[in-house]
């Protein structure tokens, strides 16, 4: 068990509570600060691109958001013609190897350019456990994702490692580009949902009714359970089904419930009020979440925030209508034209997990959400033009090929001009009343 695996382990067992938590996190970020400087310096390189293959740094082994990216990322670039070597970290962080069992998960070797797909604050204790040898002499890329309009302030001393910063949204770019130092580029190289495999509906395979309109929705509770927001969903899926006059199961796949119980068991005790809730808890692959995916009817988000909105684009890739907050990440590949974008408002954070803190996130309107849902559920022919339009959308704008192209072009392995596709977010005009101002 690695350093950063045992402090997290023990960190969990312990009753801090927010506060202390909080107090622990800093101690240790500040630990791993002092040790990455005198293991690997203080001083961010000048990055050159040196020949040689792609190195991508992720969890690539897990069930987490950020290894979807890394395992999409390095799917894309070797489609494109790039040599790839990839480094699993996933025990270092203490997360369960499920997947790409055959992924080393040692350093490679080499001078190419290097993407390391974690953020700032598990960057700088990757670094403080591994010192300057995996780096040296590589041109490096941190691909990093955040939820709010601005990145926390532990991130400055992260800018000092890479050579340029990439982000999966527009709305990542922005917060990372107002606190990075004068010169660094900063990319928007999206999450590449289309790699993952097609599959049939299966509803016996899930226990899902067969004569039911089913909604989808998933989340993370390691990666915030109040920014996801998953009691709105429940809410509007139950007015939805009023309004539509027929009964609605809403599906929640879940993660990580073993380390907020809490929150999970008040999740099922909602679940459980009148059984038009299914949770499911059960490690899925890949081919399973496609499966999952396949065998509903709509997706649902009703977070308050995404860095990107990786549910959402893998529902609209399968064909799926989707139902978002109109606000953060998801608005680069989601519009009105390819999905239905729920009201909001904004209003302060406030984060009992202690994730998030300042600055304000969207409270997405349920009443708006239930009767847009409910529409989809009634008119079976707008529910198809919806999804076959998500289905455009996404296949445009996150081309797996033609991303792994521009990647090659970025990181100094190709010449060929290429157009990336657009990305340019939505206009949020008439989707929130509370316009954004101190709060």
């Amino acid at each position: 068990m690695s350093v950063i695996s045992r402090l997290r382990s023990t960190a969990r067992a312990l009753p801090l509570g927010r506060s202390g938590s909080a107090a622990v996190r800093r101690l240790t970020s500040a630990g791993f600060s002092a040790s990455a400087y005198v293991r690997h310096g203080w001083r961010r390189r000048a990055g050159v691109a040196r020949p040689g293959p792609v190195a991508v740094v992720g969890f690539h082994g897990s069930v987490l958001g950020l290894g979807d990216g890394a395992r999409a990322f390095s799917s894309a670039l070797r489609a494109a013609g790039s040599e790839v070597v990839d480094w699993d970290i996933a025990e270092v962080f203490g997360h369960d190897r499920h997947l790409r069992g055959d992924i080393p998960d040692v350093p490679p070797l080499g001078d190419g350019p290097m993407v390391i797909h974690l953020n700032p604050r598990e960057l700088i204790q990757l670094i403080g456990v591994y010192g300057s040898a995996p780096f040296a002499g590589r041109r490096v890329i941190g691909y990093w994702a955040w939820e709010l309009e601005a990145v926390p302030r532990a991130w400055a001393a992260a800018f000092r490692y890479v050579d340029e910063v990439w982000t999966p949204s527009n709305f990542v770019a922005d917060a990372v580009r107002a606190a990075a130092p004068e010169g660094l580029p900063i990319r928007v190289f999206p999450h590449l949902v289309s790699l993952l495999p097609a599959a049939p509906p299966d509803r016996a395979r899930f226990s899902v009714p067969e004569d039911r309109f089913i909604v989808m929705t998933s989340f993370d509770m390691r990666s915030g359970f109040v920014r996801k927001n998953p009691f709105a969903a429940v809410a509007a899926v139950r007015r939805a089904a009023e309004l539509a006059g027929q009964p609605v199961t809403l599906i929640c796949k879940v993660v990580g419930r073993e380390g907020l119980p809490h929150m999970y068991e008040a999740l099922k005790a909602d679940a459980a009020q009148t059984g038009d809730v299914q949770l499911i808890t059960e490690w899925l692959s890949g081919e399973d979440m496609a499966g999952l995916i396949a065998s509903c009817d709509a997706i649902i988000s009703l977070h308050r925030s995404e860095g990107f909105g990786l549910l959402l684009a893998q529902g609209m890739l399968a064909g799926k209508p989707v139902i978002g907050t109109g606000w953060s990440g998801n608005l680069d590949f989601m519009d009105r034209d390819c999905a239905r974008l729920v009201d909001y408002d904004l209003v302060a954070v406030e984060d009992i997990q202690g994730l998030y803190a300042g600055g304000h996130w969207a409270e997405p309107d349920v009443e708006d959400a239930a009767r847009q849902l409910a529409r989809l559920i009634e008119f079976p022919g707008e529910r198809a033009e919806v999804g076959a339009a998500a289905a455009r959308a996404i296949r445009d704008k996150l081309d797996p090929l033609k991303w792994g192209q521009i990647g090659r072009l970025w990181l100094g392995q190709s010449s060929e001009a290429v157009t990336a596709p657009p990305t340019t977010p939505a206009e949020p005009e008439g989707r929130f009343r509370s316009p954004p101002g101190p709060l």
